[in-house]
């Protein structure tokens, strides 16, 4: 019986192939039933094709069965072929196979309303999930199936509950990384990804800018119209710098990030864009939210006030290679130096473009 238990052990670390009837020889010497769903539950466990989570890796798969593995061995030592201890080794299973999930759903949740609600409700809908899978995994492995189709049936209800989990982690990854009002990426979204851009810039000596973006004269715009127009404009700016930017990214094959920074503020990080093309863009992104006419309707859709125009003032910077400052510095100097050259172009007229 030991030897067996060794046996599976190193089958379940080489991961290299083994039969069925290996796996059932073995199974008998270390007295695993064979009449109810023990054998579906073992082979699970030690099978080396099984996959578990696809989005992790055969290598983090395996790491998260371990417990798992030697809690089944230990069960097979003491010949503890319970139903108890059958409920506690599929409950094991349950949460070493969602447990990257569960992993990648905390490192998303963060402090807005919105995202913490959205969080609750799915940990709560996939609470009943996993006891739904419990429950069917059970019926299933004590049903009258031969143990290939108990393994095939288990597993394709796995996979379908580890979907729903990785669909959740695409949903709360965009909630956390994107502004609720406007559509764009959020302050949260800005900071790290100009901080990668920075470091990659700097690795590969490549041109980043920076643009800021700023609405003129808002706070006048929101005191006369009400802030509920107020957010109707900033959504509509949006709207413009996001088509901006997708239309030149298309352009010139570069993907670029707009975001809104904070309040009326916007930023555009521009990897790989040369002076010239910054200035090209940021131009693109100044006239079509000046050429946009607003109309303010009532909540009944009569025509409050039309023929309004809203203009932005855009400042601009580059990276500067030669600085000797770390990555966290130059990243400050270029927010700070886009900062100035857009309170540069308010203090010449303002609905221009000035680049540091």
């Amino acid at each position: 019986m030991n030897a067996s238990i060794l046996a599976l052990g190193k089958i379940f670390h080489s991961q290299e192939p083994v039969s069925e009837q290996q796996l059932s020889s073995l199974f008998d010497a270390i007295g695993v039933p064979g009449d109810i769903c023990w054998r579906a539950v073992f082979q699970m466990i030690f099978d080396p094709g099984f996959k578990g989570y696809p989005g992790a890796g055969q290598e983090n798969n395996r790491q998260k069965m371990e417990q798992v593995m030697h809690q089944a061995l230990h069960i097979a030592k003491r010949s503890a072929y319970s139903k108890t201890t059958l409920l506690d080794l599929i409950k094991e299973c349950n949460m070493a196979f969602v447990s990257v999930c569960h992993k990648e759903l905390s490192d998303a949740l963060n402090d807005l309303d919105e995202f913490a609600r959205e969080f609750k409700s799915i940990c709560l809908t996939r609470q009943g999930n996993i006891e739904t899978l419990e429950k069917e995994t059970l019926e299933t492995v004590a049903s009258e199936l031969s143990i290939r189709d108990k393994i095939r049936q288990v597993k394709i209800r796995f996979t379908h509950t580890i979907e729903q989990f990785q669909a959740d982690v695409v949903k709360l990854d965009h909630l956390n990384n994107t502004d609720h009002l406007t559509g764009l990426y959020n302050r949260r979204f800005f900071d790290r990804q100009l901080m990668q851009e920075v470091d990659q810039a700097l690795a590969e000596k490549t041109w980043l800018h920076l643009l800021m973006v700023d609405i003129d004269d808002f706070k006048r715009f929101n005191d006369t119209y009400g802030h509920q127009i107020g957010d109707q404009a900033l959504k509509t700016v949006a709207k413009h710098i996001r088509a901006a930017c997708q239309a030149e990214s298309e352009n010139i094959g570069i993907y670029f990030f707009p975001t809104r920074y904070g309040g009326e503020e916007f930023a555009v990080i521009l990897p790989a864009v040369e002076p010239g093309q910054a200035i090209t863009i940021a131009e693109v992104i100044r006239k079509k939210i000046y050429q946009y006419t607003f109309v303010i309707r009532t909540s009944d859709g009569t025509i409050k006030h039309k023929g309004l125009n809203l203009s932005v003032t855009i400042g601009g910077a580059a990276l500067d290679h030669k600085k000797s400052a770390g990555a966290v510095s130059r990243r400050d100097i270029l927010v700070k130096e886009a900062d100035a050259a857009m309170y540069a172009a308010k203090r010449a007229g303002k609905n221009q473009v000035k680049i540091w």
